[in-house]
């Protein structure tokens, strides 16, 4: 009777007979497949598994495998074991250029001119113009008008190469003045000679970033207007520059802020618990920020934007979309309607989802008797939902539409569990992208402290843009060693600070010791920047102050110069007889 029914359940033609608890559980479960990776041996079964085949049909086999807790791992109806059919150009083989500078970028050379490709010349001069407005407004408040001086591009330029030539001795929130100091031997001899302690504070408190003078409609109309133009020109600039290569991550990063502002955040993951929160579209070979966006919610229109994972990737990634790109997708930002948009759009995405998600099957749950290297896949078009046991014995859990054949016929040559695994390699290598951002900002920052929000996310943008320079002078110097990021934050600073430096030189109420070590910065001689006039020599018994002693000691004499005709004493002077006056003048000629 039991071999009768069983025949005629196989047949086709046979009518419906209920199934009992042990024919379900076995129908569910092989909705799921499960795949082990041996690297030091043949594969071979794994345990657990059980294959149960009839033995009257050889062409009827139900493949069961990790039913451990199997009445509670049944079959979801989301998922399927059946992979899709993917048709269209995203299966096809592909051509994935490497990421390479476009535009302007292609001839920048030196790291300055790197970073003026971000902090571009518009950059500085909106600061500039915007600072003028404030200090012109706080002039009244000065006794003398030297100590509230307008600035200039310059200026503007030489107070970034301050602050990145901080940010490489690891000085974002300490005592500026110790970069100032000339008498304890802590200073900077770089800072000190580029301008005064008094000058940095005074351009740090005044700099702007839109007009002091707007209308305050206009402010309260944009919770971020008073940084808006600066922010979206560098954002411009960040997405032109750069053609990203065939991986990307999409994540958050934290700012950490504890001034008032309206949209700062709580962030369990920023050191003060509390500030910005940016998410970074980063490419993942080279760590260029492609794209960026701040969060300001309940913004008003036209700038209130929904801030929802998949709205926010799909703004993100739209200067990408269409290219044949994967993005690999932070924490909490994958999800099954994500991966539909961005593979419509002809874009693969992968990312991590936790153990709480919705409709998951409870089979790729669960980690008892799996052991290492096993993966468990489950199918809902267009993705894939991988299921792999660490070698902590921890299941991660692998959202992805992404595909990666280079033919065809090797597609259908490949075994899938090892497709399976090359995906969470892959996503392994670079999951960790965003992270490296927020490490390398977090190691050389520019942020002092502060309370003002719009010098706090400026401070940010400084440290995005100095990795990019980074990236783009790499690139463009492949024949070379590759520069650390401190020595090119260093050379980049310097470079900024010179211009000014050379300036300050001109000065004539400078004191003379400051002169010349100034001369010595540069890798000046003196007579390019000290002119000596030449004075009819003094006879007879005049007398007059030697100009190389201090009016404090105020000493007078009557030896004059032979060539220039000043004064000098008898420890400012050498005396020379005839043959060897002759001999050296003989030898200037002939140089």
């Amino acid at each position: 009777m039991g071999d009768a029914m069983h025949v005629q359940w196989l047949s086709e033609e046979a009518e419906e007979v209920p199934e009992n608890e042990e024919d379900m559980l076995y129908e569910d479960v092989e909705y799921i497949e499960e795949y082990v990776h041996f690297p030091d041996g043949p594969e071979s079964d794994v345990s657990g598994s059980v294959a149960v085949q009839n033995e009257e049909s050889t062409g009827h086999v139900v493949k069961i495998e990790s039913i451990d807790h199997a009445f509670d791992m049944l079959q979801n109806s989301v998922w399927s074991i059946k992979p899709p059919e993917r048709t269209g150009t995203m299966g096809r083989k592909v051509a994935h250029p490497r990421p390479a500078p476009v535009g302007l970028a292609k001839s920048a050379k030196s790291p300055a001119e790197c970073l003026s490709l971000f902090l571009d010349a518009d950059v500085i001069a909106m600061i500039t113009e915007y600072t003028n407005e404030q200090i012109k407004a706080e002039q009244p408040n000065y006794a003398r008008e030297r100590d509230a001086n307008p600035t200039d591009e310059m200026e503007i330029m030489a107070l970034l190469g301050v602050l990145y030539i901080a940010g490489t001795v690891r000085d974002g929130r300490e005592n500026i003045e110790r970069l100032f100091d000339t008498k304890m031997g802590t200073g900077l001899e770089a800072v000190y000679l580029t301008m005064t302690s008094l000058r940095y504070h005074f351009l740090i408190r005044s700099i702007r970033f839109d007009d002091p003078t707007a209308a305050q409609d206009e402010i309260e109309g944009d919770k971020l207007a008073p940084i808006r133009p600066i922010y979206e020109r560098i954002v411009s600039n960040c997405q032109k520059y750069l053609r990203p290569g065939r991986f990307l991550m999409l994540d958050e990063q934290a700012v950490q802020f504890k001034g008032k502002c309206e949209f700062r955040q709580i962030l369990p993951s920023a050191p003060g618990r509390a500030g910005f929160r940016f998410h970074l579209l980063v490419d993942c070979e080279t760590s260029y920020v492609s794209n960026l966006e701040i969060c300001v919610p309940e913004n008003q229109n036209p700038y209130n934007l929904s801030y929802a994972p998949t709205d926010v990737a799909m703004r993100l990634t739209e200067p990408v979309q269409g290219r044949q790109k994967t993005v690999i997708l932070g924490a909490g930002l994958t999800s099954i309607d994500l991966i539909e948009k961005l593979y419509a759009s002809r874009t693969m995405a992968m990312g991590e989802v936790p153990k709480s998600y919705p409709d998951l099957p409870k089979a790729l749950i669960a980690n008892k008797g799996r052991p290492e290297h096993s993966t468990l896949a489950a199918y809902h078009d267009p993705a894939t939902l991988v299921s792999y046991v660490t070698r902590r014995k921890e299941v991660m859990l692998l959202m992805s539409s992404f595909v990666d054949f280079d033919s065809e016929e090797q597609a259908g040559e490949q075994d899938e569990g090892e497709q399976h695994l090359k995906l969470v390699e892959l996503y392994n290598r670079t999951k960790t992208t965003i992270r490296t951002i927020q490490q390398m900002c977090a190691k050389h920052n520019v942020v002092r402290s502060t309370r003002r929000w719009p010098v706090a996310v400026f401070f940010n943008l400084m440290n995005l843009s100095a990795i990019n320079a980074w990236c783009i002078y790499c690139l463009n110097h492949p024949e070379e060693a590759k520069m650390s990021r401190r020595d090119f934050l260093v050379t980049m600073a310097l470079e900024l600070l010179r211009p000014q430096a050379r300036r300050r030189l001109d000065s004539k109420t400078l004191p003379r010791l400051l002169r010349q070590r100034i001369g010595l910065f540069l890798g000046i001689s003196r007579e390019e920047y000290e002119t000596v006039p030449v004075v009819e020599r003094q006879g007879g018994e005049s007398r007059g102050r030697c100009y190389l002693c201090g009016r404090a000691r105020n000493k007078t004499t009557r030896i004059s110069c032979h060539s220039c005709g000043k004064y000098t004493c008898n420890a400012h002077c050498a005396q020379l007889c005839r043959t060897c006056y002759m001999d050296d003048c003989a030898s200037e000629q002939q140089e």
